[in-house]
């Protein structure tokens, strides 16, 4: 054999008492973790390959492109890991939009706290009438989040 071929066999540096890198192979360095895509899908992936940044940048295409074509060429890809990969690039197209955070979700309950605060209502009494006012899909502001509304009195800095 006029050349050397790679094994695990022998390599060097490669953790033993863990899986390797279903990417990296005989190059894996550091510790593995499990990573599940689904469809009774999971992988040992190294932190680089099992980081967020590698698994959704480039939408997904080069992990996805990555694993594809590794277990097609160890006759290992099945429909479920077929759909799996699949599955990961879906969901990283259809993101929904973040939600919003705290006071931001509630902008129309916001400004007619303030409407009500400008009127002279103290901060139970609008408290209780935006209970009242919400819809049963949502949960209103909490407490805190009405006496900070009230603290911040924006609706004395706009025009009249």
């Amino acid at each position: 054999m006029p050349y050397y071929l790679p094994t695990l066999y022998k390599a060097r540096r490669v953790p033993t008492k863990q899986p390797v890198c279903s990417i990296c192979i005989d190059r894996t360095r550091g510790r593995t973790v499990k990573v599940d895509f689904g469809y009774g899908v999971s992988i040992w992936l190294c932190q680089g390959h099992a980081s967020t940044e590698f698994l959704t940048g480039r939408s997904g295409r080069d992990a996805v492109t990555t694993l594809m074509a590794t277990w097609r060429a160890n006759g290992c890809l099945t429909a479920n890991r077929h759909k799996a990969l699949t599955a990961h690039l879906a969901s990283l197209k259809a993101r929904p939009p973040r939600p919003t955070p705290g006071s931001y979700a509630w902008p129309a309950m916001r400004l007619h706290a303030e409407t009500l605060f400008a009127a002279g209502h103290a901060v139970p009494a609008v408290q209780e009438r935006l209970a009242k006012r919400r819809s049963g899909e949502c949960r209103p502001p909490s407490t805190h989040t009405i006496r900070r509304w009230h603290r911040e009195r924006r609706w004395a800095a706009r025009d009249p």
